[in-house]
């Protein structure tokens, strides 16, 4: 991203960057307004802007387009690039791939014992999953809730979008889930963790690779299961979930018929079907393991603690990924959209963490959950019949 900014400045073109993303922050944003690093004052005119999703994006446009409201975004942006370009750079850290180092986390946690070894096909019945969806990324992120408080929005939840969620949920017949679970033994090497063949211990199956922070506690999402000098094997669960391809196939259809709102209905609730039943396996994996439901985390590729998305080739590999009808990009991507590939460790302090945010936490860090929690979509049915 910085050497594309500095190409545009060099070719004197006009054009506003937005950029994002999970490894992207504001700071970053910031830096690269200019183009030629510390050596330089020069900024690059148009301006670059930090956007945290595609909202913020679409807002940081409708800014942009408007002759009045764009000078002061500029200029706000320039200022607060100037204010951190005083702080002066930022402090050296350590190479990612470092592997002469090691976070604080735990190697004496009690290794749980898993129900079966290697990979199942788990059956899945939606009605499970309904209590594992997250309404509120749902609402406010995919049915165009974003920004709406108070009264507004408790109506808005209470008489639009609960009743449909409902409805669809109901009346749907194109999500069609399965899903694939799989434990194996495993070691921690370094910033890898060694995947082994259950029937033959000593054989390595995948060794799945990891950054390092380059700073705070130096975590490693390896860090979180047993080092393999411990003489011990851990067991670390690998999860793939898909709501099938006809819902892709039926946003095709509601886009060449025009009918653009049922669209956008249909795809958040197949994007959300699938993160839901990531959740409502990841909380099976937690009562197989025998350890609390909020113990652990579930990390899927593409986000800081684990961006390769190329290592999904060797999960596919673990899995046998296709047999519930997955399928790779040519940049790695899962396919069907509505599908997630994950990796769950049950270690206490497993915490989300990224390359510049996160710590180890001195006890355990209980994880987010939704079912049975305010979050949870059969509470609030249940409060909205209530009242």
């Amino acid at each position: 991203m910085p050497l594309a900014v500095q190409e545009l400045h060099e070719r004197g073109l006009q054009y506003p960057v937005l950029v994002g993303g999970a490894a992207i922050n504001r700071d970053f944003g910031r830096r690269i307004l200019y183009p030629k690093g510390q050596e330089s004052d020069e900024t690059y005119d148009p301006g670059v802007f930090y956007c945290k999703d595609a909202f913020a994006g679409l807002a940081v446009m409708d800014q942009l387009v408007e002759p009045d409201k764009r000078g002061p975004l500029v200029e706000k942006m320039r200022d607060e690039a100037r204010k951190l370009r005083e702080k002066g750079p930022e402090p050296e850290l350590g190479p990612t791939d470092d592997e002469s180092v090691r976070s604080a986390a735990r190697t004496d946690v009690p290794i749980p014992q898993p129900p079966f070894w290697g990979v199942q096909e788990i059956p899945v019945d939606l009605d499970d999953v309904f209590g594992h969806l997250d309404t509120h990324v749902l609402y406010k992120l995919h049915w165009g809730g974003r920004g709406k408080k108070g009264e507004e929005w408790r109506q808005l939840v209470e008489h639009e979008f609960q009743p449909r969620l409902e409805r669809m949920w109901r009346e749907q017949d194109y999500l069609h889930p399965r899903a694939l679970l799989g434990y194996f033994p495993c070691n921690a090497v370094g910033n890898s963790l060694e995947l082994y063949d259950p029937e033959d211990p000593d054989k390595v199956l995948e060794r799945l690779v990891f950054p390092r922070q380059p700073g705070h506690d130096r975590i490693c999402l390896s860090d979180f299961y047993r080092p393999k000098e411990s003489g011990e094997r851990d067991v670390v669960a690998i999860q793939a979930v898909t709501a099938g391809p006809e819902v892709t196939e039926l946003m095709a259809d509601l886009e060449q018929r025009g009918e653009f709102a049922e669209q956008l209905y249909t795809h958040g609730l197949g994007v959300q079907t699938a993160e839901g039943m990531a959740e409502w396996l990841h909380a099976k994996v937690r009562s197989d393991l025998g350890i609390s439901a909020d113990q652990g985390r579930r990390w899927s590729w593409g986000y800081p603690a684990c961006p390769d998305q190329s290592e999904h080739t060797k999960v596919f590999r673990l899995l046998g990924a296709e047999r519930i009808g997955l399928s790779l990009s040519g940049g790695y991507a899962v396919e069907p959209e509505q599908s997630t590939v994950a990796i769950v460790a049950h270690h206490p302090q497993a915490v989300y963490f990224g390359m510049k945010s996160g710590f180890i936490p001195k006890d355990r860090a209980p994880d987010e959950v939704i079912k049975g929690t305010e979050k949870d979509p059969r509470r609030v049915v249940a409060e909205t019949v209530a009242s």
